[in-house]
């Protein structure tokens, strides 16, 4: 049985869920713009977890409060490069958040433009973001002053080794991220195949091809990692 315990999956569709449940997940971090739909198809497939829910969503109150008498956990998915009545509008709610952070250096660079030379850690702390459950969807461009910000606060980073590498993003520097008293877990968020071992044999294979070392990491070491 897998368990992904903080994983984010991005689904489509019911043939979305039909995967899950054939790769015997049983608790998933779900990404949807139907909330109604979604809890049906976590139900029917014997699924728990949070349902990960668009701002457009978050900031009407009736459909709100409709995803919360869903029966799951929700999180609300976060831009910083949203207007910042948006976002003051998001985290006056006191909801957990998802964010992709790190996982394009243009974008990086992008909010640090726009917030006068502000890292994104920096940002989501001026707003309040790290003050709830965050989770950070992405993590491999992040660097030690942003990371020992997230450190402080506990903030998990979600891996989504093979979706990420097939869409051009660089290797995660696991090392560097293992430096930091940070939660680490696996996503597969839009890849084909949902097969958490194969995650972890990735993110072993290119962190051996990353340093330079076939004995960077083990895999036993990575499935310690992503479950401390």
């Amino acid at each position: 049985m897998q368990t992904f315990n903080n994983d984010f999956f991005y689904a489509k569709n019911e043939d979305d869920f039909k995967k899950l449940k054939s790769a015997n997940v049983k608790t998933v971090r779900c990404f949807c713009m139907e909330p109604e739909k979604e809890k049906k198809m976590m139900k029917k497939y014997e699924l728990d977890g949070t349902l990960i829910i668009p701002t457009v969503i978050a900031l009407d109150k009736i459909r709100l409060e409709k995803c919360k008498s869903l029966g799951f956990n929700i999180s609300i998915m976060i831009d910083l490069l949203d207007d910042d009545e948006i976002l003051f509008c998001i985290s006056a709610l006191k909801i957990p958040v998802t964010v992709f952070l790190y996982d394009d250096l243009t974008k990086t660079g992008d909010i640090s433009k726009k917030y006068n030379g502000q890292m994104p850690a920096m940002v989501l702390e001026d707003f309040g973001f790290l003050d709830r459950e965050c989770y950070i969807v992405g993590g491999m461009y992040a660097e030690k002053d942003d990371l020992q910000i997230l450190s402080d606060y506990e903030t998990t980073i979600i891996l989504c080794p093979r979706a990420f590498s097939s869409k051009g993003a660089t290797f995660t520097n696991l090392k560097l991220l293992n430096k930091y008293p940070i939660k680490i877990r696996l996503g597969s968020y839009d890849y084909k195949e949902i097969a958490l071992n194969r995650e972890i044999e990735f993110l072993r294979l290119t962190s051996c091809a990353l340093f330079e070392n076939a004995f960077s990491f083990t895999d036993d070491e990575i499935y310690k990692i992503i479950n401390d």
